[in-house]
């Protein structure tokens, strides 16, 4: 299997491998293994850090009825039944992917090496390396439901990495494209976090934002992070309740950050079904706030 070049995510270091399934940083002396298939790079401290709100984000998917166990399921995403319960998500989802073959993938020659970061399930890795694309998943969630461990229920091989996307742990430039599968809007610092990002990228590559929550302004992003942390509240108490990140992004951040990078960005919308479509409308009268957009954000 097509291997990235692997650094060490606490200095940056190089790393030697020991055996097939264990690197060592030439810096710090940090070993990093791969167990199960996946190759562990998250720390102890990282992943402590990181625990309270994977607690919180495995209760909201199993209230939402996200998680399923069917290794068909998984083989079959980005499209799903027409009677799951999110099957307007996927839809959009679906298009936002196909607006990813449209407008990045076929523009560029073949086998393009694709960052594919908070991979969750890994369909993206999936779909991309059957296509002959070197994609290597990437998640700090490693359950078999939500996380990697569901990357077994797929028989084309690509490497799975547990990590932060915070602390990546790969040399930079070396990837045509990094993808930011749905995750962007939970990161903490959203510049410091598409800044290294940017790092990864050879010469001529591509950031690019999948269905993250998008918003003309910061109020509504706002809005909706404080509903849906009622509605979290409400079904399963107080406890922990937290968000991660800033929870949706603007337009005018993200032009902000392009143009820091001096990268040229793009937006290709994904509408849905009409359904999907019409519920929203209705949200906006009800909750007073411009619902969220979602589809591809493309920067060169």
């Amino acid at each position: 299997m097509w291997l990235p070049r692997f650094a060490c995510p606490d200095c940056a270091a190089g790393v030697n491998f020991d055996g097939d399934d264990a690197v060592v940083c030439g810096g710090c002396g940090g070993r990093f293994a791969r167990r199960g298939g996946v190759w562990r790079f998250l720390t102890q401290t990282r992943s402590e850090r990181l625990a309270a709100f994977v607690r919180q984000y495995r209760d909201v998917r199993a209230q939402e009825g996200y998680r399923t166990t069917a290794a068909d399921f998984y083989r079959r995403l980005p499209t799903v039944p027409a009677d799951h319960p999110h099957a307007g998500d996927w839809r959009v989802r679906r298009e936002t992917y196909h607006h990813l073959l449209g407008h990045v993938l076929a523009a560029g020659p073949l086998p393009l090496h694709v960052l594919d970061l908070g991979a969750g399930s890994g369909w993206l890795s999936h779909r991309l390396a059957a296509l002959g694309h070197r994609a290597v998943a990437v998640d700090a969630l490693d359950d078999e439901v939500d996380g990697l461990g569901a990357t077994r229920h797929y028989k084309t091989a690509f490497p799975v990495v547990q990590a932060d996307f915070d602390a990546l742990p790969f040399a930079p430039a070396q990837f045509d494209l990094v993808v930011f599968n749905g995750s962007l809007h939970y990161s903490p610092d959203m510049a410091g976090t598409l800044e290294r990002a940017h790092r990864m990228l050879a010469p001529g590559g591509a950031l690019v934002v999948m269905d993250s929550p998008m918003f003309p302004s910061d109020r509504d992003g706002s809005l909706m992070v404080r509903d849906a942390l009622r509605r979290f509240v409400s079904v399963c108490g107080p406890g922990d309740a937290m968000a991660q990140g800033i929870g949706y992004l603007t337009f005018a951040m993200l032009a902000g950050i392009a143009e820091r990078l001096q990268l040229r960005p793009q937006f290709v919308p994904s509408r849905g079904p009409l359904a999907w479509r019409l519920r929203r409308n209705f949200a906006r009268l009800r909750l007073r706030r411009a619902p969220a957009a979602f589809g591809l954000w493309v920067a060169r």
